[in-house]
């Protein structure tokens, strides 16, 4: 068997939204590269005797920086013949996948991408708050909320009918809240905190713009224990069938 690495998206959390491909890989799988925010249910899919090594990264708390993941990838590559980078959601969407794949490539491997279900549109879609609806919106954009100058510069005007999906924000919801208004994003636009989606400790917080404004500074950080969680920001979260 030619020797393979395969970054592999374990959807957004409730193992049955792993792909058929995905289940199929990790039976193969003589090593496991493992994120935070993979289900452990979707190891019970590997069979016996394999490597499983957890290699996450939350926020201040990296167990392994990138460099370091990127060559345990290639150095298992080069003594197993089936290696898997499993990672939450689908590997090139808020991942360091791309980096993963440069770094194998430049070591002589060739990478297959499993792509997996994606939480940026699959977590609104657990608390039936639509992505697109063509009552409310004709467009969405997924932006990180983790850099605040980042985010700063990529918002930068109210479009009635776009959703905002804000991703790895939570930390920062005071100031993004904050920047919105300033930008001029009406103070009644109606914003959600989905936390832990399609999981069994799945919680959704919904309000305005104004009234997360006005919150004291004990919400900002009782709310961060929500993570992980996306904050949706947009029409549809007043769609009609979705509390």
């Amino acid at each position: 068997m030619t020797k393979k690495i395969y970054l592999v998206g374990a959807g957004p959390g409730d193992v049955e939204l792993l792909t058929l491909k995905a289940v199929h890989i990790l039976k193969k799988a003589d090593v496991v590269l493992y994120d935070a925010l993979v289900n452990p249910e979707a190891l019970d899919f590997c069979k016996e005797g394999v490597i499983k090594e957890y290699v996450g990264k939350r926020k201040d708390k990296h167990l392994k920086k990138q460099e370091d993941i990127n060559s345990l990838l290639v150095e298992y590559g080069k003594t197993h013949e089936v290696v898997v980078r499993l990672k939450g959601g689908t590997p090139f969407v808020f991942g360091r996948g791309y980096e993963e794949v440069r770094a194998i490539i430049d070591a002589g491997f060739e990478p297959e991408i499993i792509s997996g279900v994606s939480a940026t549109t699959s977590v609104p879609e657990s608390f039936m708050i639509p992505s697109i609806d063509r009552k409310f919106n004709d467009s969405y954009r997924t932006i990180t909320g983790h850099d605040l100058e980042v985010f700063t510069d990529i918002v930068t005007t109210y479009h009635p009918r776009e959703n905002l999906v804000i991703m790895m924000g939570i930390y920062n919801l005071q100031h993004i809240v904050n920047t919105l208004i300033s930008k001029g994003f009406p103070f009644d636009l109606p914003i959600a905190i989905l936390s832990k989606g399609s999981t069994k400790d799945a919680s959704k917080l919904v309000s305005t713009l104004e009234e997360i404004q006005n919150k004291d500074d004990g919400f900002f950080t009782e709310i961060r224990s929500l993570t992980p969680a996306i904050i949706f920001v947009g029409a549809s979260v007043n769609s009609k069938y979705n509390s």
